[in-house]
């Protein structure tokens, strides 16, 4: 048998080789290691369940008239090419204010179910995971509840409207869907008000005012009014 000659070449090939696998040990140490230290989200008091994945659309659990809204739908075509993208804009609506209604009503008062729901100036406001937080604080002026539900309102009937034209929906299909959505509209503008109108107000623990206000420092007191030129 012939002896192996260690010339410098093949000793450089065998330290190369070793530490690539030492190197690639080590690698897969450290991503096992961060996978079995990843954390985990634990939810104080009771938990209302996945929003997304449980029913279309999103949190339909805890808005049945929403669900049963969308299952009117359910089989039908479309006449008109606009259809299909006001049915889905319709599913994403009613899936916000469902997902809303899921976070208001969750024990550990957590913005969650909210705080993937996209955002869209045809019909919010502001974004509706900040709502939420905004009415848990209890620091959303009722004025600007009235103008984010109306917003809603007011959307969503003008797209079940043309829905209802699109697929050719009879005088009863298109009163029971227009129920449909007052029903779940109201029922979820309930436990809104419900919660950001009772009790007091708070911003990370502390007391706050409902409505936000200036503050004029003591300093300007005793300034007197300007009547000078400029």
């Amino acid at each position: 048998m012939e002896s192996v000659k260690l010339t410098p070449r093949f000793v450089g090939h065998v330290v190369l080789s070793a530490t690539v696998a030492v190197f690639g040990a080590y690698l897969i140490t450290q991503v096992w290691t961060a996978s079995r230290m990843q954390p985990t989200l634990r939810m104080e008091g009771f938990f209302a369940g996945p929003s997304r994945g449980a029913g279309i659309p999103d949190c339909t659990a805890t808005q049945q008239e929403f669900a049963k809204l969308m299952g009117i739908f359910n089989g039908k075509q479309p006449t008109a090419s606009e259809g299909g993208d006001d049915f889905q804009e319709l599913r994403v609506l009613t899936g916000k204010l469902a997902c809303l209604k899921r976070d208001l009503m969750g024990a550990a008062h957590l913005v969650n179910a909210t705080r993937g729901q996209p955002f869209r100036t045809s019909h919010d406001m502001e974004p509706v995971a900040e709502t939420a937080a905004r009415i848990f604080a209890k620091t959303m002026p009722k004025r600007d509840l009235d103008l984010a539900f109306d917003k809603w309102n007011k959307r969503g009937t003008f797209l079940l409207k043309r829905l209802c034209t699109a697929y050719n929906f009879s005088e009863e299909e298109r009163k029971t869907s227009l129920d449909l959505f007052n029903a779940g509209i109201k029922d979820v503008a309930a436990v809104a008000y419900d919660v950001c109108q009772k009790g007091d107000p708070t911003i990370a623990g502390e007391a706050a005012m409902r409505t936000l206000q200036g503050v004029e420092p003591a300093g300007l007191n005793f300034h007197m009014e300007y009547k000078g030129y400029y």
